[in-house]
């Protein structure tokens, strides 16, 4: 009679420690205490000016550290915040010549494919006339129709489509819960003119909105 209980009870638990591992993993303190909503509202420097690879290569990249100090230079230069403690702590890596050890927060696995150059430079006229257009920003931000109406603005507007608006962020946080999972990425790609004729007859989803 108690082995029957076992098995759903395993489950629940199983599940329990993966949702309190993921958000650990999600809330783990980075090596610097780096503001996205600091650097791109209050001093409006655009996504790719730091990601500058995302509109030419498979990976956005992470900024080298000689990113960064191209305006917070050293401390003798008297640059951009020079008494800053988060700021000196990246000079610490400038001076030790070594990389800043960010946490990653939007994982995806090994085998799922995202060229960010893709997605970046795509034709927003190869989505349906009307993908976008019920997009209610204020009550549903990261429905389906606003991530659309985002991917159509293109420009940053394109790159928080997928990671949410991180300029209100000071924190780094992954906002879409199924991000990375073929749902995540089909829920887009039926939008693209042709993409369900195109699933019919078995092409592959990078088919659907890569084919000539």
């Amino acid at each position: 009679m108690v082995l029957r209980y076992i098995f759903p009870i395993g489950l629940i638990l199983s599940a329990f420690f993966l949702a309190l591992s993921s958000s650990a993993a999600l809330a783990e303190e980075q090596p610097i205490a780096f503001s996205h909503k600091l650097h791109t509202v209050q001093n409006g420097i655009a996504c790719q000016y730091c990601h500058l690879y995302a509109r030419r290569s498979f990976s956005s990249g992470v900024p080298p550290v000689s990113t960064c100090i191209g305006c917070h230079g050293p401390q003798e230069q008297k640059l951009v915040q020079p008494e800053s403690t988060e700021v000196n702590k990246m000079r610490t890596f400038w001076s030790n010549n070594e990389p800043i050890p960010w946490v990653k927060i939007h994982d995806i696995p090994d085998f799922v494919r995202f060229p960010h150059k893709e997605h970046i430079n795509a034709d927003s006229n190869r989505l349906l006339d009307d993908a976008g257009a019920g997009c209610d920003s204020e009550n549903a931000p990261r429905s389906l129709e606003c991530k659309l109406a985002q991917f159509r603005t293109g420009g940053d507007e394109r790159c928080l489509a997928c990671h949410g608006d991180v300029r209100q962020m000071d924190v780094i946080v992954q906002v879409d819960e199924n991000f990375g999972t073929m749902g995540w990425c089909m829920e887009c790609h039926l939008q693209v003119k042709g993409a369900k004729e195109r699933k019919r007859s078995g092409n592959t989803m990078a088919g659907w909105y890569h084919a000539k």
